[in-house]
């Protein structure tokens, strides 16, 4: 994250752990172009939601996020390139705008960004999610709601200008997850 805001201390609540027990991979995941970039983590018991822990509605497959609209992602990783976040490694957030895919592929090349993707970031940079923050929410409040819009997949260093950070478009994979 790079020019973030620090959550407040949260020891005061209660924390969990859970162990992961099956990841399950996009069949249709390529790492060589991010595409499909997206697994699910099946976790050895339901999570039990409190003050501190709470679902996040999940994008629709008919959601439209369009340039512009505000939307914030979380993590605990690098506060800048190559600058790991200090302790005490509160979680950190960063708003960004949502940048169209057009505009989006002109920075990254033509072809770079599909359908499966979402970026956002501003023009000059300066915020983004930063390395290690992969597999990270990013959130946009629609009608008092927060709506999971992506998931952090990669970018161009971090916060460099005219290069956005690219997100997994969660509203593809409606089907995939549910079932």
């Amino acid at each position: 994250m790079v020019h973030q805001t620090e959550w407040p201390d949260c020891e005061s609540g209660p924390s969990a752990s859970k162990t992961v027990t099956q990841i399950i991979i996009h069949p249709n995941y390529n790492s060589d172009t991010n595409d499909n970039d997206i697994c699910l983590l099946q976790l050895s018991s339901p999570a039990a939601f409190t003050n501190y822990v709470s679902p996040v509605c999940l994008a629709a497959s008919s959601s439209t996020f369009y340039s512009g609209v505000n939307s914030w992602v979380t993590g605990w990783a690098d506060i800048g390139s190559g600058v790991s976040l200090p302790s005490p490694q509160n979680l950190m957030e960063v708003e960004v705008p949502v940048v169209g895919n057009r505009q989006c592929n002109c920075d990254y090349g033509v072809g770079n960004i599909t359908d499966n993707m979402i970026c956002a970031g501003l023009r000059t940079g300066g915020k983004d999610s930063c390395q290690e923050d992969s597999g990270g929410p990013t959130v946009s409040k629609q009608n008092g709601r927060w709506i999971q819009a992506g998931i952090v997949s990669f970018g161009e260093g971090c916060a460099e200008p005219n290069f956005p950070g690219v997100y997994t478009r969660v509203s593809q994979y409606q089907t995939w997850i549910i079932c």
